[in-house]
């Protein structure tokens, strides 16, 4: 699958370059673009909504996150409106968890947080159901790089107590632990359907991690996104 992806993504761009000259889209006029749907190529800037879940031994915990990414699609041919998306998107998620352990003075608190950096390759088919609007099935691969990643720990906290706590790096085997440590780098599949009325387009996804982001844990995540084209 990777290598047909990128197979794909390297000929579309060839055909972008050698027919940017002579690309069109459906409205007659430049000063039109903006209030029809390309038939060429495109490009996107976005954000995203990132609920996500993560899985170990039949329990999950769920984090919150967005994040701000850029799209560029590429037509794979002139007679099918076969399209590759390629790009990258900053991504954020968090996760909170607070409770208390039996009475005053034992409440603990629970943060995640992280920060990374994602690059989605898609493959696309486009129904354009009028000049304004279509309708894109998508599936694609993320590759996620993780940037950043700190969890916090307290306890202990109340009125007659001194609380207790530290800061640790997630991808810190020292301060982790060999089985607590999270990894740097993530590869998941996520399939979706976007919709395009004249520049604005509109996305929901969702997909699984092939690998485990630490011991016995994958990630799964929905996207929402609400984007422009240009």
């Amino acid at each position: 699958m990777l290598v047909a992806l990128f197979g794909l993504a390297t000929n579309a761009s060839a055909q972008f370059v050698n027919s940017s000259s002579g690309s069109s889209r459906s409205s007659s006029s430049v000063g039109s673009s903006l209030t029809s749907v390309t038939t060429d190529g495109w490009s996107r800037v976005s954000v995203s909504y990132l609920p996500s879940k993560m899985k170990s031994e039949g329990e999950s915990e769920s984090f919150n996150g967005f994040s701000i990414g850029y799209l560029k699609g590429f037509s794979v041919t002139n007679r099918l409106p076969l399209y590759v998306e390629a790009g990258a998107a900053l991504q954020y998620r968090s996760h909170k968890e607070e409770g208390n352990y039996g009475g005053p003075g034992y409440d603990y608190s629970d943060k995640h947080k992280m920060f990374s950096l994602n690059i989605p390759v898609n493959l696309l088919y486009r129904f354009n159901v009028t000049d304004d609007f279509s309708v894109s099935p998508y599936f694609g691969l993320d590759f996620r790089i993780n940037l950043t990643g700190k969890y916090s720990w307290e306890e202990g906290m109340g009125q007659y107590n001194d609380p207790q706590g530290e800061d640790l790096n997630l991808f810190d085997e020292d301060e982790m632990g060999k089985n607590g440590v999270w990894k740097r780098f993530q590869a998941g599949w996520h399939i979706g359907v976007g919709l395009d009325y004249r520049a604005i387009h509109f996305g929901v996804s969702y997909g699984k991690d092939f690998n485990e982001i630490c011991k016995d844990c994958k990630l799964a995540t929905t996207s929402v996104t609400v984007g422009f084209n240009f």
